[in-house]
């Protein structure tokens, strides 16, 4: 072969060469394109470690709420109002949601102005102390089934659950706390008041005070607004005294944030 024809395949095999490389190039260069575009961001699964806010999984349990969840087949008695216009719904398993008012409830060992005030609550912190309410952020349920009937037609704790100190969120406006079952409502076996155990929407001093809620026992509270995000079940039971049973319920909101938000956000 002479020199003229070996240069001409060397440049015909040099363009070959480069025109396969160039070609292998942009092949490997639109692989990712191609593969990406039938996948969206809303697609992707939510990593294992999210954080959600209050924000997000109050919208979820809103969401949540709705007629195939109620729990009860009568309404409530919101506490401040009066209306038999509230609700209980199960957000997700062993989770019950309802909204209604935050009445003002300062029993217990904490003494209080209020003329109503008793010394003691249904149940006591882990040293067996009567819970104070300027100190412990706790939420009130009805005492026993109104009805006498079982399954009872209004929401009963002692049905799904629920025990003493048992965690909650509580959701009022833009702030979320942490708080524990710590009273009940009237059953129907005390005439002290005209007080039932239909009644749904009072926690303690401490809780309306962390949420920005008016919490005199005798003029504090507000009619509407507050959500209350029950935790059944003995995992969810909070230990503590009244000098850290407040602290200790804190510490639990963002995980059940994070343990709620997967099942009703999104």
């Amino acid at each position: 072969m002479s020199s003229t024809r070996t240069r001409i395949a060397l440049a015909a095999a040099g363009a070959l060469a480069l025109a396969t490389q160039f070609a292998v190039a942009n092949a490997h260069a639109a692989v990712p394109h191609a593969a990406a575009t039938p996948h969206t961001v809303s697609a992707q699964p939510v990593a294992a470690d999210t954080t959600y806010t209050a924000a997000q999984v109050l919208a979820g349990v809103k969401s949540h709420s709705t007629t195939s969840t109620k729990v009860n087949t009568k309404p409530h008695i919101n506490t401040m109002t009066r209306a038999m216009n509230v609700n209980v719904y199960q957000v997700a398993t062993g989770v019950y949601a309802y909204s209604s008012s935050m009445a003002i409830d300062d029993d217990g060992s904490d003494p209080d102005p209020d003329p109503d005030h008793q010394g003691q609550t249904t149940f006591q912190d882990s040293n067996g102390k009567q819970l104070g309410a300027h100190h412990v952020p706790y939420y009130v349920l009805g005492d026993d089934c109104w009805d006498k009937k079982s399954p009872c037609p209004h929401f009963f704790y002692k049905e799904h659950g629920i025990s003493g100190r048992q965690f909650a969120l509580v959701f009022y406006k833009s702030k979320v706390i942490g708080a524990i079952f710590g009273d009940t409502q009237t059953g129907n076996s005390q005439t002290t008041s005209s007080n039932d155990s239909r009644e749904l929407g009072e926690a303690s001093v401490k809780a309306a005070s962390l949420l920005g809620i008016p919490s005199s026992g005798t003029t504090g509270g507000v009619d509407n607004g507050v959500t209350v995000v029950i935790f059944s079940g003995s995992s969810w039971v909070v230990n503590g005294t009244n000098a850290n049973l407040s602290n200790n319920a804190q510490a639990l909101v963002q995980k059940a944030l994070n343990t709620l938000g997967p099942k009703v956000v999104g």
